[in-house]
């Protein structure tokens, strides 16, 4: 599992912060979706493990017209 690290932070010039936001260049592609995915699943509080289906029933209203 991967770990969000909350003590790597700090006053960063913006040369140092956009370098610091790049990953290294032996991380693939997919490694790269996986932490993403991962690190959204921990903002929003969803177990990653177990994502909620999506509620795919549709609701129509209509406006009554008098």
């Amino acid at each position: 599992m991967y770990k969000l690290d909350k003590k790597i932070s700090g006053i960063k010039t913006y040369k140092q912060a956009e370098e610091s936001k790049k990953f290294a260049p032996d991380v693939t592609l997919s490694e790269r979706l996986k932490q993403a995915r991962y690190l959204t699943c921990m903002a929003y509080g969803i177990d990653p493990e177990n994502v909620p289906r999506m509620q795919k029933r549709l609701i129509s209203i209509q406006k009554k017209l008098d």
